[in-house]
């Protein structure tokens, strides 16, 4: 579903992705743990054409993009790859002077061309998903950090993405706040939703990922199923990290 070859990021001299090459199968959830400034955020950006990277290349869905072909080609499969990837980032990104619904609603309204009426129908069965549905009027200012970031998934799900990409979704939450939203998150995962999440939640990744990705100085250092990665590394930075997360 998802497939990363070689791929390179540079900001200057600095060398933020150096040959990073993965693949996430479709219905599986990946995790990405790693210390801060590894390069697992803007491994993310370039999956979904946040950033763009400098060698290698991402293929989603069968849409390939290649730091080899020319910007024009590049932007026009970015296009179509955005349309099957959603992101929920740290931030919440809520529109303030919109409220729920419309939140969740607009966004297929504006790209996919969906029906106002359609549109709303869809958005009511996702916020009752993520345990929303009594807060369709209220506006983001009004909602705790777990709230918005729940209506922000409903969000994600509403363009019905082949993937959701997720950026520390619950770093910025207060430990009750992060148990709502990694429930929504495993949820989406026992239903088969393909997910990469970045993320400091080494008991979420024990729990629910299939696959942990360990990121180092911008290289995968380490990959393999939970149970091996977490419980028994082969290498030193995956040990180190662990051993500073406790």
């Amino acid at each position: 579903m998802i497939q990363t070859n070689d791929l390179w990021k540079r900001y200057g001299k600095t060398e933020i992705l150096r040959g990073v090459s993965l693949e996430v199968s479709r219905g599986e959830v990946a995790a990405i743990i790693g210390p801060s400034g590894g390069g697992k955020s803007t491994f993310l950006r370039c999956l979904n054409g946040l950033e763009s990277f400098d060698g290698g290349s991402v293929t989603i869905d069968g849409e390939t993009i290649d730091a080899r072909v020319p910007q024009a080609r590049r932007r026009e499969a970015n296009r179509r790859i955005c349309q099957k990837i959603g992101m929920v980032f740290q931030a919440f990104h809520l529109f303030a002077h919109w409220n729920v619904l419309r939140n969740v609603a607009e966004p297929p309204i504006r790209v996919l061309g969906l029906s106002r009426p359609e549109a709303e129908e869809r958005a009511r069965r996702l916020l009752d998903r993520v345990g929303m549905g009594d807060r369709l009027t209220a506006a983001p200012s009004e909602l705790s950090g777990g709230q918005q970031q729940r209506v922000a998934i409903a969000r994600a799900l509403a363009m019905r993405p082949q993937a959701i990409l997720f950026d520390e979704p619950t770093s910025a939450l207060d430990p009750r706040m992060t148990g709502e939203v990694l429930s929504v998150m495993a949820d989406l995962a026992r239903d088969g939703q393909t997910m990469i999440v970045v993320t400091h939640a080494i008991g979420f990744a024990r729990r629910v990922a299939h696959t942990v990705h360990v990121f180092d100085k911008g290289r995968v250092v380490e990959s393999g199923p939970p149970d091996r990665v977490l419980e028994n590394p082969a290498q030193q930075a995956t040990r180190d990290l662990l051993a500073e997360q406790g």
